[in-house]
């Protein structure tokens, strides 16, 4: 066949022709706040060009080679030997399909070029944009990066606000910026409550506000908030010159303000009519007292109808007097709800009017006259106590004395009756022969007399020629008076004698006796026994003194008792648990014909005594101790019930005294001069004092009585050891002492009650500051254990003798070391009684001039209360 030219076709693959990234643009923020990154794009000339050859080379191929094949397969191959070009109908479509692809690829290249400039075009455009914008940036924190001013974000979250700015340190802002956010801590209180509410308002509901702030070194600072978006913004712009000046005039308008709405709460809650007056002398303000004592609904409605107190002739004398003096004082009548009442008025006048205050003075008449009917009646009732007592004024002469002290120094009543001196007095004794002889008796004399110049009380015994003892108490006034206590304890001593004598004489008596007697503990085993026991059981001393069980005694009993019944009986009665423990008697027979009685006696806490012999006169003496045990326990009983009703009764008229001194010091009611003044303040420490005793024994005889419980807390010793100091301040002043206080790491506090812990520190604080030299040191430490916790009180003071150590704590025990007479004797027993109360212990340690210390241990418990036994 022959060969037939067919033009080999190409097979030319197009290539993609991709742009080149030239860079990125940085980012851009658009209106809703987010950020964009934007593409530079550049696509070369000759790439498109490329780009574009190839894609018509691929054409044109695609078409030759198209028709070739079709005239190959329609044709033969014989028939044409050489290919002809002509063109069919088909290869005109071809061609005018390629003619269109031509033109799309030639658009499609020039709107490339054309995308390509608009591109750039935004690219450039953007770039100024955001040249722009940080240009904007950096004037902004320029303008809020001031020294003058600093701003505060919140950005309506919880997280922590954005602090821009920066304030100097003279406002008295602080710079750091925690620390800035701290309002409270670096404003003045006013400032920071009133910042504080307009923040939350800001925050909270969108209120503006412009409001001015004092820091505590005196900077003033204006506070700026507002709103914007979702952003609550506050500035703080520091003033200076006439804009701090008016905010300093701002906030101390708004202080007055607040202090005289203060004052007129004040004066609306007190019950006695208050009244302000214009320059013009007509009423501007008055308090709800005076409205309803002038029948007016309020105060409003007096001043409006200008509803007088006084009188036109009354309010005329009170202006003579104020031009004259500037204040008026004085009492006057009124009528008040319909009921004439006297008045104290007291009414000062100043440039900008005058103000004014009446007191009701007929409730005080009332309390006077009270005062005076129970005066009365407690010389009454001294007058029948058996114990004498006189009472002299500050002129040292016999104001009171009741029939017992008639009685007891056998003084004629016309005598007593002339008010004669204390000393006329002393030498009334000595002439009626009832004093002893004193080698010099001038001297006694004016020992006795100094203490109308002493402020403590002072205790003496005298033994009288007729063999009566005596215990003198003399009590000074504050105002310079005494009170004598003359008590006759002759039977009283003579019983201690006689008790203290028996005793001793019961311990020799068992010793000696030829009865065997023994004492059993509730667990059977011996505690006490005398030689004769030991005789009787064939047993030596060491033996008995291990505390041999009653049991091994039983084993005696089988060999030296003819009958163990009895002996059987005992040992039961005496380890065995009955409700009802009753005595038991009986008769013991001994091997070799001996008979024993036998006594079996019940004893507290479960011991049992048991006494082998005739032991009826060692029980009868027994019984009579107990007996004038009893009937010395019942008069000091009954001496506690009198010093409780006396005390409770002085209370009244002792609140009395307190309160009409603390009136009479009151400048208000009226001035006083200065001898008036130490007189009243002598009155007033006088009835603080007495309180003081007086409560000191309220609380010994509640103890006594067992119904004192205590009301325990969480106890910061800090401020109560601060509070006894203050109470004593007088004292440590006057003597140049000072306190110094060291509490260890853990001992701030514990479980106390507080009440009762401060009486204990103020007592120890009392005594000390008693014992201590004159410009000494008083120390208060507290330590703390794992089971106890310790406050101990020092003192340079000379230290504690020997002779009263053991009855340091007894009660009316009082001391006299160095000249000094110090207290009632109460203080110490009181810081015992309490200690104990508290399941605690005190004791003290005390070298001779090197002072004292009192420690007082307390157990750490559970925090309940314990009632006293």
């Amino acid at each position: 066949m022959p060969g037939v030219y067919v033009p080999r076709r190409s097979n030319l693959a197009g290539r993609n022709v991709a742009g080149t990234l030239i860079g990125k643009k940085p980012d851009v923020q658009d209106a809703g706040g987010r950020r964009r990154r934007l593409l530079s794009v550049r696509v070369s000339p000759k790439d498109l060009v490329t780009g574009f050859v190839l894609r018509v080379v691929a054409v044109v191929s695609f078409l030759l080679t198209v028709p070739v094949n079709g005239l190959a397969n329609s044709h033969d191959a014989a028939a044409h030997p050489v290919l002809m070009l002509s063109f069919s109908t088909t290869d005109t479509i071809l061609l005018a399909v390629f003619g269109g692809a031509m033109s799309f690829a030639i658009l499609s290249a020039v709107w490339m070029i054309r995308e390509r400039g608009s591109l750039n075009e935004s690219n450039q455009q953007y770039r100024q944009r955001l040249s722009d914008l940080r240009a904007t940036n950096e004037r902004l924190e320029a303008l809020v990066n001031v020294s003058d001013q600093r701003t505060v974000v919140w950005d309506g979250t919880d997280e922590r606000p954005e602090i821009l700015g920066a304030l100097s340190k003279s406002s008295g802002a602080p710079i750091d910026r925690q620390d800035f956010l701290a309002f409270g801590r670096w404003l003045t209180p006013d400032s920071a409550l009133s910042f504080e509410e307009a923040l939350s308002k800001l925050r909270d509901s969108a209120e503006a506000f412009d409001l001015p702030l004092m820091t505590h070194i005196g900077g003033v600072l204006e506070a700026q908030g507002r709103v914007s978006g979702s952003h609550a913004l506050v500035r703080f712009v520091e003033l200076t010159g006439e804009r701090s000046a008016l905010s300093q005039l701002e906030a101390e308008h708004a202080r007055l303000n607040a202090t005289f709405e203060t004052l007129q709460t004040l004066f609306h809650a007190i019950s006695s009519p208050v009244w302000f007056r214009d320059s013009a002398g007509r009423l501007f303000w008055t308090n709800s007292a005076y409205a309803n004592a002038v029948d007016c609904e309020d105060g409003a409605e007096a001043v409006e109808r200008g509803v007088e107190l006084l009188d036109s002739m009354q309010r005329r004398s009170v202006a003579k007097t104020q031009e004259s003096e500037g204040t008026y004082s004085g009492s006057l009548p009124a009528v008040i709800a319909g009921d004439r009442r006297m008045l104290e008025i007291t009414e000062v006048k100043s440039p900008a009017g005058s103000a004014g205050i009446a007191l009701d003075r007929n409730e005080i008449e009332e309390i006077n006259a009270v005062l005076r009917r129970t005066t009365e009646t407690h010389a009454q009732t001294l007058d029948h106590l058996a114990t004498a007592i006189a009472m002299f004024d500050a002129g040292q002469r016999l104001q009171f004395y009741n029939s017992s002290f008639q009685k007891l120094w056998g003084l004629e009543p016309v005598f007593l009756n002339s008010t004669p001196t204390n000393a006329e007095v002393f030498d009334a004794f000595r002439a009626g022969n009832k004093l002893p002889d004193f080698p010099d008796w001038r001297k006694w004399r004016e020992d006795q007399l100094e203490i109308y110049q002493a402020v403590d009380t002072r205790e003496d015994w005298w033994h009288l020629p007729s063999g009566e003892t005596l215990r003198v108490v003399c009590n000074p006034h504050s105002q310079g008076g005494a009170t004598w206590v003359f008590e006759n304890v002759t039977e009283h001593l003579a019983l201690q004698s006689n008790y203290n004598s028996l005793m001793k004489t019961q311990g020799e008596t068992l010793d000696k006796l030829s009865e065997a007697i023994a004492v059993f503990g509730q667990d059977g085993k011996l505690k006490l026994y005398n030689p004769a026991f030991a005789r009787f059981w064939s047993m030596e001393a060491e033996e008995l003194d291990k505390g041999v069980h009653i049991s091994v005694l039983n084993q005696q009993s089988a060999t030296r008792l003819t009958d163990t019944a009895k002996w059987d009986e005992i040992c039961e009665a005496i380890t065995g648990l009955y409700d009802a423990r009753d005595d038991m008697t009986g008769r013991l027979e001994i091997d070799g014909g001996e008979i024993f009685d036998f006594r079996l006696i019940r004893l507290p806490e479960g011991q049992t005594m048991l006494a082998m012999a005739d032991i009826t006169d060692s029980v009868n003496v027994e019984r009579a101790l107990k007996e004038r045990n009893e009937a010395l326990e019942q008069a000091d009983h009954l001496k506690n019930r009198f010093i409780q009703h006396v005390s409770y009764e002085l209370r009244a008229p002792l609140t009395s005294i307190s309160g009409f001194s603390e009136l009479l010091a009151d400048k208000q009611i009226g001035a006083l001069n200065q001898k008036q003044k130490e007189y009243v303040d002598h009155v007033t420490s006088s009835a603080d004092i007495l309180k003081a005793i007086i409560d000191d024994i309220l609380d010994l005889a509640t103890i006594d009585a067992g119904a004192m419980t205590l009301d325990r807390a969480i106890v910061k010793l800090k401020p109560v050891i601060d509070r006894c100091h203050d109470e004593l301040a007088v004292q440590f002043e006057e003597r140049g002492i000072l306190l110094e206080t060291e509490i260890a790491g853990g001992a701030a506090e514990f479980d106390a009650d507080e009440h009762r812990l401060r009486q204990i520190i103020h007592n120890l604080l009392s005594n000390a500051v008693s014992f201590s030299p004159d410009g000494g040191t008083v120390l208060v430490r507290t330590e703390r254990g794992p089971d106890w916790f310790e406050i101990s009180v020092s003192d340079q003071g000379p230290g504690i003798p020997d002779e009263i150590r053991e009855t340091i704590f007894d009660r009316f025990e009082g001391r006299n070391i160095g000249g000094r007479r110090k207290g009632t004797g109460l203080g110490l027993s009181i810081v015992k009684s309490f200690v104990e109360l508290h399941g605690g212990t005190v004791r003290f340690d005390s070298e001779e001039q090197r002072g004292a210390r009192f420690i007082c241990r307390f157990p750490i418990s559970s925090g309940k209360a314990k009632r006293a036994a």
